[in-house]
């Protein structure tokens, strides 16, 4: 099985991304569901809920699929196409043999494997990746010491990276280009100033695969870009 991953650094890398050709497989279901089935240490439940309608709004903007969450009234009996979890590396062979890896997804038309993401819960997750005072991590017991009570150490955004392996679970790999900039959501490395939003060559690569989302006025389109890009920065 194929599987996509985001590190926290360019050296622990371990696709040659140059040589990547997109993939073939794609989901043939114009409605999808989600679930969050995993516990974060550092997010309540409600707040990793937030972040994954978040998530999937940025991406069903623009392309005619609609994600629904199976927690809602009327939703509950459907089983969930997309899956989010939470593993250590205690029990994750990945985050064991690559403790630098943030997460990763399965691509489409994998079976049963197909939909499943998984989040590295060794890491510190918030919302945007604001950062923390070690002393309020210690106290919260999600840190065993620190030299500096006073030090910020880095969170990590779980939008930003739910965003980007969501872009798996559809079907795009990283950026074929090779770029690899820091200005697509598809790129490969977490670099702490990841995207929030969609880039024209992320929204070129989706829509290609599965077609524009078609509105009878496109000034519609415009407004939910725009309320969606303020919601995040109220995070």
């Amino acid at each position: 099985m194929y599987k996509c991953v985001i590190h926290d650094s360019r050296k622990h890398l371990m696709e040659f991304i140059e040589n990547q050709t997109e993939w073939d497989g794609k989901w043939d279901k114009p409605v999808m569901y989600y679930e969050v089935i995993g516990t974060c240490r550092t997010m309540s439940n409600r707040q990793l809920r937030k972040a994954l309608n978040y998530a999937m709004t940025t991406w069903d903007i623009e392309i005619p699929v609609t994600f629904k969450p199976v927690w809602f009234r009327g939703n509950r009996t459907q089983k969930p196409d997309i899956t989010i979890d939470f593993k250590a590396k205690d029990s994750d062979q990945t985050f064991k043999d690559s403790p630098s890896v943030l997460a990763y997804a399965y691509f489409p038309a994998q079976g049963s494997y197909s939909g499943k993401v998984v989040f590295n819960d060794d890491y510190i997750w918030d919302f945007i990746g604001k950062g923390m005072k070690a002393s309020e991590a210690l106290k919260k017991g999600w840190i065993t010491g620190t030299n500096n009570p006073d030090n910020i150490i880095r969170t990590y955004s779980v939008v930003a990276v739910l965003i980007h392996e969501l872009g798996h679970s559809l079907g795009l790999r990283h950026d074929v280009t090779g770029n690899n900039d820091g200005t697509d959501v598809m790129d490969a490395i977490y670099s702490g100033k990841n995207r929030l939003e969609l880039s024209t060559r992320d929204i070129y690569r989706i829509v290609k695969k599965y077609g524009n989302r078609i509105y009878s006025r496109w000034a519609r389109y415009a407004r939910l870009k725009k309320a969606m890009k303020r919601a995040k920065l109220r995070l």
